[in-house]
């Protein structure tokens, strides 16, 4: 059966993987990109690739609350539903900086980014029958011990990019928990993956040309191809055997434990208690 799939970062790496391969199924694709020019050259190839013409460009700062809302308005306009909204965007950042909505860069592109479109498409969502959220986290998130709430807005001591990129991972996991319960009178399923240590151009993204390069050359050393880490964006997005399991952390398109402070309901209510006091709605 067709469906609308909207995958947000999806003009490269796993991202455009995936959308190729959801046309080749002749599913229909939204894509909300950062960048239009990118976004439009992504769509050629998906179009080329699966000589599926239903492909969709939108464009959002992710990290920009207010643009992401204007997007989500307009796609509200032009679908009736969404099926399956695939989390897929985010980013790394070398240096401590904060987005225009004043959250550190790290935390904006990884978890506000999924709170948000989620919060402003979820009538699309609950007008599918079945639909599905999904949501890519990463095996980074077992090294977050906690949620430092104080450190969304502000630089506490020597800033780590990989200590922000991990807190920002267990956001998207806490978050996925949560969501699932509050989904399911919807009959919305809700689940989290880890793509594995993918070579894609993420390390690119944060403008240090050093952490770039130790970046692209661990992830090419060590790296899955991107065929193989969007494996579980396409079987949690579209396969049968999914269609009843929320709250599940998968690898491999195989479910697995997550970590355990993802599993702590305090934390999970500290994380969605301050992404709604942030966002200045309730979910």
């Amino acid at each position: 059966m067709q469906k609308t799939i909207l995958i947000s970062g999806a003009n490269s790496g796993l991202g455009l993987e995936a959308a190729k391969q959801l046309a080749k199924q002749n599913h229909e694709i939204i894509l909300l990109c950062r960048n239009l020019e990118k976004a439009n050259e992504a769509k050629k190839e998906i179009i080329a690739f699966s000589n599926n013409n239903k492909i969709h460009v939108y464009q959002a700062d992710l990290s920009s609350q207010k643009s992401i809302e204007v997007a989500a308005t307009q796609i509200k306009k032009d679908f009736q539903k969404l099926d399956v909204l695939l989390n897929n965007a985010g980013g790394v950042f070398n240096n401590f900086q904060l987005s225009v909505d004043g959250i550190e860069m790290t935390m904006a592109n990884n978890h506000f980014n999924y709170f948000w479109l989620t919060y402003y498409l979820f009538d699309l969502l609950k007008n599918a029958n079945g639909a599905r959220i999904v949501n890519v986290a990463s095996d980074s998130h077992y090294q977050a011990k906690k949620i430092d709430v104080e450190s969304f807005y502000e630089k506490k001591g020597r800033y780590f990019v990989l200590s922000a990129y991990e807190q920002s991972k267990l956001a998207n996991v806490l978050f996925t928990y949560t969501l699932a319960e509050k989904a399911k009178p919807f009959n919305i399923t809700v689940n989290a993956l880890h793509p594995g240590f993918v070579y894609t151009p993420i390390g690119n993204k944060n403008g240090n040309k050093f952490f770039g390069m130790v970046w692209n050359a661990a992830s090419k050393l060590f790296g899955l191809t991107v065929e193989k880490g969007a494996s579980s964006h396409i079987y949690l997005a579209t396969s049968d055997e999914v269609k009843n399991i929320t709250a599940n952390y998968f690898h491999n398109c195989k479910a697995k434990k997550s970590s355990a402070i993802s599993y702590d309901k305090n934390v999970q209510d500290l994380l969605w208690k301050e992404s709604e006091r942030k966002s200045g709605f309730t979910f």
